[in-house]
């Protein structure tokens, strides 16, 4: 138990101290600490092992309390040097893949359901940010008609992700035309990411004639409703619930998840800056963003194809660091695992 700047005695209560505050979200005193049966101190030793660890910036001392609680560093240390990794149990790890197995190959259906796993398994909010579609090759589109003066086109990217877009036309297609105006369009505009197309759709399409001329002129002047996804869109949240029953949020818990919740371009912002990362964790003061610094993060990257995608918890920064880190750790290899052999056999 070797960390650095502190003694082993101190070790050691910094670790007791932040596992008791994790299981009662109460201050911890040094009479507490010297009942567990693994530890062989007395509560004056432990008394002062607190006060160096506070002194250290590393537990701190609520005025209405004779116990200390963790502070954002002190729970870095734990995390870093103290914390003893807890697996999932085994009923947790069929959950999850029998969830992902049944909705294989629906890669947005995979996702969403992954975040609300993360948030029944952690009780805490469960976040997925989907793969940049931006980035992702063209690879399908079907026109389905929609009534009279209707269009549902289904854009599918070579990931396998999928959007769906509704566009009003101005006259009746002609349900037989269609898949020969598919094929025409299609013929234009697959392998190209959708940036591509948006930048090069008017020379690809402006030529096309006889039955698919209407569609192409459709495309062209629909190409950012058609082409462009709102970074939000892919953005799921899953479990406010979960957080307002969390101890330390009940005075002010709803406001505080509301932000979150009402604040997708923040969420997006601070999931994207970790969306080429492995697994990771930042615990309070730590996360940039002002809003969340009453919480922590644990998120890990996957990949569907080529595309970049993160998953992650957010709770509160007394979560249960062994135990959740372990659960976005295995979900997150499990999708990269299950959609890397789906493409395989796609290709």
């Amino acid at each position: 138990m070797s960390v650095p700047g502190l003694s082993d005695r101190e070790a050691q209560v910094l670790r007791h101290v932040i596992h008791s505050y994790i299981l009662t979200a109460n201050p911890v005193g040094s009479r507490s600490i010297s009942k567990l049966e693994e530890v062989s101190l007395s509560p004056a030793t432990i008394r002062n092992a607190m006060a160096d660890l506070e002194e250290k910036g590393l537990l701190t001392h609520p005025h209405t309390s004779a116990g200390r609680e963790p502070t954002d560093k002190g729970y870095r240390l734990y995390v870093n040097y103290l914390m003893t990794q807890e697996r999932i149990t085994p009923a947790e790890r069929q959950l999850i893949d029998r969830n992902v197995d049944e909705l294989m190959p629906d890669v947005e259906a995979i996702l969403g359901r992954t975040a609300h796993l993360l948030s029944q398994i952690s009780r805490n909010l469960g976040v997925v940010l989907s793969p940049v579609f931006d980035h992702g090759r063209l690879e399908r589109l079907d026109l389905v008609p929609l009534g009279r003066n209707r269009l549902l086109v289904v854009v599918t990217v070579a990931s396998g992700l999928a959007r769906t877009v509704t566009l009003e036309i101005e006259r009746t297609i002609d349900p037989d035309e269609l898949p020969h105006m598919t094929r025409v369009i299609q013929q234009r505009l697959c392998g190209l990411t959708l940036r591509e197309i948006r930048e090069t759709i008017h020379e690809r399409l402006a030529d096309v004639r006889d039955a698919g001329k209407f569609v192409a002129r459709l495309f062209i002047d629909s190409t950012e409703r058609l082409f462009t996804v709102p970074r939000q869109e892919g953005l799921i949240l899953e479990g406010a619930r979960n957080i307002l029953d969390v101890p330390e949020f009940k005075v002010d818990g709803y406001r505080s998840v509301l932000e979150i919740l009402e604040d997708r371009q923040m969420v997006l912002h601070l999931l994207s800056q970790h969306i080429e990362d492995g697994l990771s964790i930042h615990i309070g003061k730590e996360i940039e963003e002002a809003k969340v610094r009453d919480y922590s993060l644990i998120s890990a990257g996957y990949q569907v194809g080529s595309l970049p995608g993160i998953l992650g918890i957010i709770g509160p920064r007394r979560m249960n660091y062994s135990r959740l880190i372990s659960l976005v750790k295995y979900t997150a290899d499990l999708i990269n695992r299950k959609l890397r052999s789906r493409n395989s056999e796609g290709n």
